[in-house]
């Protein structure tokens, strides 16, 4: 097995940005993960990333794999299945049969999207359900759509569907939509946009594709609401799995626990970006990038006061 100093699991912005300042470290280094960017290729427009006024999630992603690139570094497109403590630090081992050791391995799986929980979601999920607009949106172009949602990614979503779909459904449980103002205004200018507030959705239906979702509430006055296709954005939960089979430690968010120099209750073990309870719970791709950055400086320190026998 290859031996490494670095093992980074996840390939989104923490990763990628932690695999930067490790190879100008020096440091021999690998990243893992099953999608280059992870849910940071999903955005269409982001607005907050300093130096551009707006990038979509994959050109940034496609920047930063590319700088990589040019520094000789490694990503494997793969899914680390287990990881366990050896004599000198980590062994991982990916679906793909591959295995590494590792002196050092830096925890940075993100989140994955949070399910409604409904009767129907996934047996229809690809077949009408999905929960990528980036993604899918395309396959939904002049028909009838809904995003259910009331944050940030729900609303974001809801704009880009606007602008390819007849007709945009955003559902939301609360009095209100919670987000970023401008993205509300921007939502209040789209005719083709029906806010539906205070509403749940009790299942969704359909033979081989999505026809209808079943609501608590008439809306248009029926409780069930015909659709092409349903945009699920309720949020997402931490990765952390994999951490928790080992003994390490996360809060009562499932978030793995980390100090201020992103190291871990397990020896050797560091973790940055979404996965942690980090960055005073500001989940940014910025601050992925920033706890990526920290990670890996302070691996670095580890490695040179610890060096290898």
């Amino acid at each position: 097995m290859e031996n490494y100093d670095l093992i980074i699991l996840g390939a989104g912005p923490a990763g990628l940005t932690a695999q930067v300042y490790a190879l100008r470290y020096n440091l021999k280094v690998l990243t893992i993960g099953s999608v280059v960017g992870g849910l940071m290729v999903e955005p269409h427009k982001i607005c907050n990333w300093p130096g551009k006024v707006a990038i979509s999630g994959q050109e940034l992603t496609q920047n930063m794999h590319e700088q990589i690139k040019a520094m000789n570094g490694q990503v494997l497109v793969d899914q680390v299945e287990t990881i366990k403590q050896v004599a000198d630090g980590w062994q991982v081992d990916t679906k793909g049969k591959k295995s590494f050791l590792s002196r050092t391995v830096l925890l940075a799986m993100g989140t994955e999207h949070r399910k409604l929980g409904v009767p129907g979601e996934l047996d229809l999920m690809g077949k009408g359900v999905t929960y990528c607009a980036t993604c899918d949106a395309m396959f939904y172009r002049g028909k009838t759509t809904a995003v259910v949602g009331g944050g940030n990614s729900a609303m974001t979503a809801a704009l880009y569907l606007a602008d390819i779909c007849s007709k945009v459904y955003l559902i939301y449980r609360d009095v209100q939509l919670k987000g970023e103002q401008v993205w509300i205004n921007e939502l209040n200018e789209r005719k083709n946009v029906v806010e539906v507030k205070e509403t749940t959705i009790l299942s969704v239906a359909g033979t081989d594709k999505l026809e209808k979702i079943i609501l608590d509430k008439p809306v248009e006055g029926s409780t069930e609401l015909a659709l092409d296709g349903l945009f699920v954005e309720i949020g997402t939960k931490p990765k952390t799995d994999l951490f928790k089979s080992v003994g390490g430690e996360v809060d009562e968010k499932d978030r793995i626990k980390v100090k201020v120099d992103q190291s871990t209750s397990l020896p050797g073990v560091w973790a940055a970006g979404d996965i942690t309870n980090g960055s005073n719970g500001f989940r940014q791709i910025l601050t992925a990038c920033a706890e990526g950055a920290v990670a890996a400086e302070n691996i670095h320190k580890f490695l040179q006061a610890n060096p290898k026998t």
